[in-house]
């Protein structure tokens, strides 16, 4: 989620980050490296894993911040790519890396701490609340839609490497599986991911309005979101399932191979 705490000054967004062109140096150069045999093995591989998912997490936050500002709200630091300047860094880039790491699976950018949802004008309320609902929506499913490109871009690339790089492969296809698995997981109507932001507006009351007491209810309890998932996720195989069985279903229909998927999620569990 997003809230003001990273807006920048100045009414033009801010360019691109050395940060994240140092993040995208090291996604491209690990695979280069890979793809041609000078670097092999778990440590490589997860490097790989990790550099790309905290660019998938960029782009993710790039997405919602250039839809608010194309609603008219003010530039944000994610506007640069850079993760150190998104909107509220340890919930939107550390925490879902650290949970990524943790529970071996995808999670979701932005799951974390988000403000009062609804209450527009309000101290701590995300920018975005006092836009209508339909642009609260769209600011909402922003993020989304750049994971849903940035899943393409990976799938065409390992589409285009070659049947021999077989560890490159696997890595593309590990990595394909952890952004669909994020994309899936993100897109659910759950308090403090994006696919509840995107029903939100339309749940209670217009815009300007204060939200009824359940709902204020639900939009506080969106603060714990990442650690109920994250139990969820370690405890309970009736939730990961099901979410596993959707996210490989994508990789299917993107054209992965699931013995790359297999071979490729081995290859990075250091745990």
């Amino acid at each position: 989620m997003r809230d003001a705490s990273g807006r920048a000054e100045g009414m033009g967004g801010p360019g691109l980050s050395p940060n994240a062109l140092l993040i995208g140096l090291i996604f491209c150069g690990v695979g280069f490296g890979i793809g041609a045999g000078a670097l092999a093995g778990s440590g490589a591989a997860f490097v790989f894993l990790m550099s790309g998912w905290v660019l998938g997490l960029c782009l993710h936050e790039y997405g919602h911040a250039r839809a608010a500002l194309f609603w008219g709200l003010s530039p944000t630091g994610a506007l640069s790519l850079d993760p150190l300047r998104s909107p509220n860094p340890v919930v939107t880039m550390l925490l879902p890396a650290l949970f990524t790491i943790m529970g071996g699976v995808g999670f979701p950018g932005g799951v974390g701490f988000p403000g009062d949802v609804g209450l527009p004008g309000r101290v701590g309320g995300p920018p975005e609340a006092g836009l209508s609902r339909g642009r609260q929506s769209a600011v909402a499913a922003a993020g989304p839609a750049m994971s849903v490109l940035f899943l393409v871009v990976l799938a065409l690339l390992y589409a285009l490497a070659s049947p021999k790089a077989e560890t490159l492969r696997a890595v593309l296809a590990v990595s394909v599986l952890f952004q669909g698995t994020a994309l899936v997981l993100g897109l659910m109507p759950i308090p403090g991911l994006d696919g509840y932001g995107i029903v939100r507006p339309w749940l209670s009351g217009p815009p300007a309005s204060p939200p009824s007491p359940p709902w204020a209810f639900v939009d506080r309890m969106a603060r714990h979101s990442g650690l109920v998932l994250l139990g969820l996720f370690l405890v309970s195989a009736a939730f990961t399932r099901p979410l596993f069985r959707a996210s490989l279903l994508l990789t299917d229909l993107l054209g992965i191979d699931l013995a790359d998927v297999i071979a490729g999620f081995r290859l990075v569990r250091l745990w």
